[in-house]
């Protein structure tokens, strides 16, 4: 079975700063404790960690290094990737509100493995939870004008949000129909309460009516830490129904998910998942969407 991995992170704090990860008076976010992780992790551990299921190809995904250089990790990634084969694709970060956000995709864009890109959106009541500044950045005009800047680099982006957040993710992608939104760890169901998975499916349906929406399955211990196969299973199953089999993908979200359980947990979840899939619609999953997703 090929396995592209459609979600990891590198990181080397002896060189690189990061600050979400690196700052241990910071106050405690939804990861929790970040000591285990707070190490250097490149392509040597990676490969241990999915000895099981090599990957075959990988997408990065821009992992909080100082925001004052977005442009530094994207540099820095390809030169990974033009050492060792790896990362294949890479999603960086930009500030799409930043009135001169043009110039800075720009000199991402100079950079042969630029797929995509992602700012972190989620805004929670809770603010162990929260990430963005504001709760409607989506439906603001300023943001929105750089969002639209993707489409003349044909670049995607990377949607990290919580359901309550869904209706305005299904406003702007039905606004911007030619730019591929990749919906991030299936849409972080946090509250596992019955009443919360409700929204949260309701919600994943609505968004996945807009054609040009993809889904994560990755994630799976961001706000559940202690996720087994039997509760997290049935909810990457409706994101699956909801999405259909051709706009679904996996991702291990290494190093961060082993805080929660090893990466062959992970890679068994999946295999459950998709236990009675037909073997095209397995390979689909596991590897053939994220290869056409982020054109790798």
């Amino acid at each position: 079975m090929r396995f592209i991995d459609a979600h990891h992170h590198y990181q080397d704090i002896e060189r690189h700063d990061y600050p979400w990860l690196c700052d241990k008076n910071a106050p405690p976010k939804l990861e929790g404790d970040l000591e285990p992780i707070r190490r250097n992790y490149l392509l040597g551990e990676y490969l241990q960690d999915l000895s099981a299921m090599p990957p075959e190809k990988s997408v990065h995904i821009q992992n909080g290094w100082n925001p004052a250089d977005p442009v530094g990790e994207t540099r820095w990634l390809q030169g990974q990737a033009d050492r060792d084969g790896f990362p294949n694709a890479i999603v960086a970060y930009a500030d799409l509100s930043a009135p001169d956000v043009e110039h800075e995709l720009a000199r991402h864009a100079e950079h042969t493995n630029l797929r995509g890109i992602r700012q972190i959106l989620n805004w929670h009541e809770n603010p162990v939870y929260r990430v963005a500044d504001r709760p409607d950045l989506m439906a603001d005009g300023g943001w929105r004008r750089g969002f639209s800047l993707l489409r003349h680099l044909g670049l995607s982006f990377d949607l990290q949000i919580y359901w309550p957040q869904m209706e305005d993710a299904r406003n702007l992608a039905c606004q911007y129909p030619d730019i591929t939104i990749i919906l991030n760890h299936f849409g972080m169901p946090v509250d596992r309460s019955g009443e919360g998975v409700f929204a949260w499916r309701k919600s994943l349906r609505r968004l996945a009516q807009a054609d040009n929406v993809c889904v994560k399955l990755s994630g799976m211990g961001l706000g559940h830490p202690r996720w087994t196969a039997a509760d997290t299973v049935p909810l990457l199953q409706d994101s699956v129904e909801a999405f259909g089999i051709e706009r679904c993908m996996v991702g291990t979200n290494l190093p961060v998910d082993s805080l929660f359980a090893p990466a062959e947990q992970t890679l068994a979840a999946f295999w459950d998942l998709t236990t009675n899939f037909s073997e095209g619609d397995r390979e689909a999953i596991f590897a053939g969407n994220a290869e056409r997703i982020y054109r790798i």
